[in-house]
């Protein structure tokens, strides 16, 4: 479900008027709960049995790290629970239900006034319903077996025993799910390169939108039950609740377990102040999004979403190519963040902040301190610093950057662009710390320090970036990393290349800017440049919100309901982090 959309209004309605109506913390946690099941599932049912599965592990699993064990009532009810849900959301047609009744040609169902049967949607909507039904049985009924076996081991042995299993269950998921497919691809192409013709076993999965965020949300429970900084949840309700809190779960930000489990514990109030600001955080997030990242989309997909012309692109058409798409996730990433903390903040539950001026930073370390602030941090404390961070000897400092870049680039999706984008992040990391170790107390640092060396430093700093988020952006198999001819047109090496050695080409027209709205682009670019900059200077637009006079608001309210009502897009685009 989008939160641009007019369903998502009804949800938050009906949560609202449900927090208010019910007075006990259970109840109100139950209705959370089904509204966070109803917006996961809104697109497709059955992705909803892998949020479901993975709270059963974690939940049982941290138990069993802390040495709490369950009943054989309780597994069995968890056992119940999973297979009963795997028959939910994958024994029934719900890609059928969900299209309208106009899944498939075969069927006879027509939602929409026809001949509606409930045959159809009675059996199954995938092929391979026999084995995934069975597998999810399998592991209902086999892991409270485990549960018990890993009891009988020592203390340690039995918290590494659950650990391992917690870990494996949800890199597994995981790895089917979002690196299934790549890896299977990259298996055969090795074989054509070796002069083989490897059949590619039959593998063809959707991705689940959001796996990689409630899967280090879910990670990041055992890991801390495992370090004793938490006490597990023993309420299956309040942990099923944390891992599927609807305005996050989806594109973050990625929360940790002491961030929202102490809120579930005491009833859900709403305050006038906490629904103000929220709105006005949601009203932020959405401009961002509608008004700046929608109308850049455009641009950015006729300037470098054209593979075939990618050859004749001179460098001036990337730079604005990239500056366009730099702004356009910003906005949608950081639109839809703000909208999830505004939603939060409105039932009382304050989300962290995700973005801080990212576009200000003045070096690299400083912008990744500054850009998805809860996958750095989350990257930094479960993986960086478990590798010995920056207390070890120099060479291996800069092998736990680059692992720790390399791996952070990997999550955001299953393409080698996106590798080559986290190393090339991770080696920027490594090159700032061996410069800023060699400049230190030398003229060069003072020069820096001065507010020429500031700008200079940002803008060096913007520029690498640009060129990172062009090769954060061919994810598209149509762009090929390089071909077997060795000619680098329309290859991403080739893109590169035009990107950093300047072609001497001022004419705009070449660019193929006519062809991409470039007038509202340009409205678009200037809107952000003006409102990011003030944001930045003096003070967040919600926060100003929040204090100005309560006429003064309803003038911005009629204000931004009539640039909605004009500018708004002919269809609601879903965010470009949903994929990740």
């Amino acid at each position: 479900m989008l939160f641009q959309t007019p369903e998502f209004l009804v949800l938050m309605v009906v949560v609202l008027a449900g927090l208010t109506l019910l007075r006990t913390t259970t109840t109100q946690q139950v209705l959370l709960v089904i509204a966070s099941y109803v917006f996961y599932a809104w697109l497709d049912v059955r992705f909803l049995i892998l949020l479901l599965i993975s709270s059963s592990i974690d939940y049982s699993g941290a138990l069993g790290i802390y040495g709490t064990k369950l009943s054989w009532r309780e597994r069995w009810g968890l056992a119940a629970f999973t297979i009963a849900s795997a028959w939910f959301c994958l024994g029934l047609n719900w890609p059928l239900l969900q299209s309208g009744g106009h899944a498939g040609a075969e069927s006879a169902v027509n939602l929409s006034g026809g001949s509606w049967t409930w045959t159809a949607f009675l059996r199954p909507g995938i092929e391979q319903f026999p084995l995934a039904f069975g597998l999810c049985a399998a592991f209902a009924l086999i892991w409270p077996l485990l549960y018990e076996w890993f009891f009988s081991f020592p203390e340690q042995r039995r918290r590494n025993a659950f650990l391992i299993t917690s870990m494996s269950a949800n890199l597994g998921m995981l790895a089917i799910f979002k690196y299934g497919n790549f890896a299977l691809d990259n298996w055969v192409a090795l074989g054509q390169w070796l002069g083989y013709e490897w059949n590619r076993p039959a593998l063809d999965v959707a991705l689940p939108p959001g796996i990689s965020f409630y899967t280090f949300v879910t990670m990041s429970y055992g890991i801390d039950a495992y370090r004793r900084e938490i006490i597990p949840e023993r309420s299956f309700l309040r942990m099923a609740l944390f891992v599927s809190y609807f305005p996050h779960l989806v594109a973050g930000p990625v929360i940790r377990p002491d961030q929202l489990l102490p809120t579930l514990k005491r009833p859900w109030e709403l305050r006038s102040e906490r629904i103000v600001s929220g709105f006005h955080l949601c009203l932020v997030g959405l401009f961002k999004k509608i008004m700046i990242a929608d109308w850049l989309a455009k641009l950015v997909q006729v300037i470098l979403n054209q593979p075939e012309e990618l050859a004749q692109r001179p460098t001036l058409a990337l730079w604005i190519g990239a500056a366009c798409f730099a702004v356009q996730i910003y906005c949608d990433f950081s639109g839809y963040t703000d909208i999830a903390r505004g939603v939060s903040r409105i039932m009382g539950v304050e989300l962290p902040l995700n973005f801080d001026f990212p576009y200000f930073s003045r070096n690299i370390s400083e912008f990744w301190r500054r850009w998805h602030i809860s996958l750095s941090t989350w990257l930094r404390d479960y993986l960086y610093i478990p590798l010995g961070g920056g207390r070890v000897s120099p060479p291996r400092i800069y092998f736990n950057l680059m692992t720790t870049m390399v791996l952070g680039g990997l999550w955001h999706g299953a393409s080698w662009n996106f590798v080559l984008w986290g190393a090339y992040h991770g080696l920027l990391l490594c090159l700032h710390r061996l410069w800023t170790g060699w400049t230190k107390g030398t003229a060069v640092a003072a020069a820096l320090a001065t507010r020429p060396g500031q700008i200079l430093c940002w803008a060096l700093t913007m520029y690498v970036t640009l060129l990172g988020w062009l090769i954060f952006f061919f994810s598209n198999p149509a762009v090929p990393f390089y071909n077997s001819s060795g000619d680098q047109a329309g290859t991403l090496l080739g893109v590169i290349a035009r990107f950093v050695i300047w072609d001497g080409q001022w004419n705009l027209a070449s660019t193929g800017l006519g062809r991409g709205a470039p007038i509202t682009a340009a409205l678009a670019m200037l809107l952000f440049i003006v409102f990011h900059a003030s944001s930045y200077f003096y003070g967040r637009w919600a926060e100003l919100f929040d204090r100005w006079p309560r006429g003064w608001r309803m003038v911005l309210y009629v204000g931004l309901g009539f640039l909605g009502y004009y500018f708004w897009p002919t269809e609601n685009t879903a965010f470009i982090y949903f994929q990740f």
